[in-house]
């Protein structure tokens, strides 16, 4: 046999999509969710991988789930406000908010809670009325949906999960203790009332929307099983303990040189480190185009007890996430936020 003088052609390499299911969802399951959008435009099965349930189901197993933070920002002065939902990636380097387009309509004053995979928008008011309304935004598909409405309408309302299901309390125009709150079973998909004779563990959310009326911007955060009260006035953060009205306000220590923005969101780590994030925003004038533009910034706050009268605060990163044209962003541009782990 005559042997060929030439090497012969080496073989092709595999495609990815050719490999085998369980190695590509395994792969997969390893990615950041941050790059799952760009990978979703590879093809159809892709998109399919990514937006199903066992994809999910994986990264819960290998211990590769992400907490996103999900916020929504009213970026217009304007008397009709345009709503806008943003999620900041936990990717180091690369904190810049990214718009989530599908997201469903969101009402001032309305409640937003998270369970799982899933955002909840609850209630609101729309044309200066209250709302019955509820809609579900699914981080993993990206898709929203709408659910059977509640039994009363309400805007401003507490809510907490327990169980598995949604308790709201609140939000109604009339403060009697037969519809004080209603109770959400995502299983049968059905509102129950519920009669406020047994204390429900719904005090940091009460107490969350107590402060808000009041025009305080309060996070509860625990830290070394102490639960905290964390806000910010005047640029600057205090804390105290929530029972201790007999210590008062304290500045939290290590932050005297900063000065930050008066808007915080509650952020918890998936190392157990519980953190917030102080939002601000500040107008630039570029000379040459003679344009406005309005930045948000973002810090990122951890925090450290020493004793019981002292905590010590640590800028973790603090940076621009978004740019948009203009100058007409509303003070108090922060209007809720959500943060979901998958």
């Amino acid at each position: 046999m005559k042997e060929s003088s030439e090497a012969d052609p080496p073989p092709s390499p595999t495609s990815f999509s050719s490999l085998p299911y369980d190695i590509i969802l395994n792969c997969l399951a390893r990615v950041s969710r941050f790059h799952y959008p760009t990978l979703s435009l590879v093809s159809k099965g892709f998109r399919s991988l990514i937006a199903s349930r066992e994809l999910y189901a994986t990264r819960s197993r290998i211990g590769k789930t992400e907490s996103f933070l999900y916020i929504c920002l009213n970026l217009t002065k304007n008397q009709n406000p345009k709503y806008r939902w943003f999620t900041l990636p936990p990717v180091p380097n690369n904190q810049k908010l990214l718009p989530i387009r599908l997201f469903p309509y969101h009402l001032k004053s309305s409640t937003v809670i998270s369970t799982g995979s899933e955002i909840y928008r609850i209630g609101g008011l729309l044309w200066g009325n209250r709302n019955k309304s509820v809609s579900v935004f699914d981080c993993r598909s990206n898709q929203s949906r709408r659910l059977p409405k509640m039994r009363l309408p309400r805007a401003s309302a507490a809510a907490h999960v327990i169980d598995g299901k949604i308790y709201v309390i609140g939000g109604y125009k009339y403060n009697d203790s037969q519809n004080q709150g209603e109770v959400y079973d995502p299983k049968t998909q059905t509102w129950e009332p519920i009669l406020l004779t047994t204390p429900l563990d719904l005090t940091t959310q009460v107490c969350r929307k107590v402060y808000d009326r009041h025009g305080m911007n309060i996070c509860f955060v625990e830290i070394d099983n102490l639960l905290c009260q964390i806000s910010v006035s005047d640029g600057k953060l205090n804390w105290r303990h929530p029972r201790g009205d007999d210590i008062g306000w304290a500045r939290v220590k290590r932050l005297e040189q900063e000065r930050f923005g008066n808007h915080l969101v509650y952020v918890e780590k998936s190392g157990g480190g519980r953190r917030v994030t102080v939002w601000w925003n500040s107008v630039v004038f570029h000379y040459r185009s003679r344009e406005y533009e309005t930045e948000i910034w973002c810090a990122e706050i951890s925090f450290e007890r020493h004793g019981l009268e002292e905590l010590w605060g640590f800028v973790e990163w603090s940076k621009k996430v978004f740019t948009f044209n203009g100058c007409d962003s509303p003070t108090n541009f922060v209007m809720d936020s959500a943060i979901v782990t998958c």
